[in-house]
């Protein structure tokens, strides 16, 4: 969730282009000093999450390597994670793998900062990796670690004139930026852009219900962007008219955005 991360919840169903290049060339730099790249035969260690309970913890080397050596599950979770967000991606943007096998917990999967800013903890809900709704979360989290990395939104900022996500203040270049200002600017009752508060979401819908992908997309801004871009990647192009169809043609404005929705549906073969 915001304020600490954020997360994509079941039942629901980047940055700015200038920085594309450059974002690549630096974060392979930089991962360099998150694990040794060389896999251990430790078993790997355990941690405490309030949405679903850890079970397997593993560090990401810079060369998409996970330490210790994964679980069965775990590798299967994370080759499937590289194939969405490309290995290069996912070794430089994320420097932890958590994961659970929890059914309890309605939560899918989660992504989280790390202290250096253009990292993040991957947590993944083993229990639904075999769903038809799997391949959406992970779409859905990609879209937030893009949107939310250093190039986007600055986490140091002692103020904030654009907008505060949890996760940082928004750079005004930034596409989450124009969406937000696009999309949100006119609603007089819109959450926060770091609320996480379900009850503020559910009533914000309800009175814009077909503004929004679905009902999770309304919880804040950030959300909104996330599954109006994974519904751009894995639907089709809008043809009709209104806000939700509006929402998916800004991603088209953005010649990055086109490039990862053609290279998903390649790889997925999504027609």
């Amino acid at each position: 969730m915001l304020a600490s991360g954020v997360a994509l919840v079941l039942g629901l169903f980047f940055w700015g282009t200038a920085g594309l290049i450059v974002w690549s060339v630096d974060q392979a730099r930089g991962a360099t000093e998150f694990g040794t790249g060389l896999p251990s035969f430790d078993d790997p260690p355990e941690a405490a999450d309030d949405d679903f309970r850890i079970t397997e913890v593993y560090d990401v080397g810079a060369d998409g390597i996970l330490s210790p050596e994964p679980s069965a599950e775990a590798a299967a979770a994370w080759a499937e994670i590289e194939r969405v967000f490309t290995p290069r991606v996912a070794a430089t943007r994320i420097s932890r793998l958590e994961v659970g096998d929890d059914s309890r917990s309605d939560t899918m999967a989660w992504v989280s900062r790390e202290d250096t800013p253009e990292y993040w903890t991957f947590a993944a809900n083993l229990a639904y990796a075999d769903d038809d709704t799997w391949l959406p979360t992970l779409v859905h989290e990609y879209a937030h670690v893009l949107s939310l990395g250093p190039e986007s939104a600055d986490i140091y900022a002692d103020t904030c004139d654009t907008i505060w996500t949890g996760q940082g203040c928004l750079l005004p270049e930034t596409a989450l930026y124009a969406f937000s200002d696009r999309f949100w600017s006119a609603y007089p009752d819109a959450p926060t852009a770091d609320n996480v508060d379900a009850d503020v979401a559910d009533e914000f819908y309800a009175a814009h219900e077909d503004d929004f992908v679905d009902a999770y997309a309304a919880t804040n801004v950030t959300e909104d962007f996330a599954e109006s871009f994974m519904t751009y990647v894995l639907e089709e192009q809008p043809t009709g008219g209104g806000t939700v169809s509006d929402k998916l043609r800004f991603f088209a404005e953005y010649p990055p955005y086109v490039q990862i929705r053609e290279r998903l549906r390649t790889e997925f073969d999504l027609g």
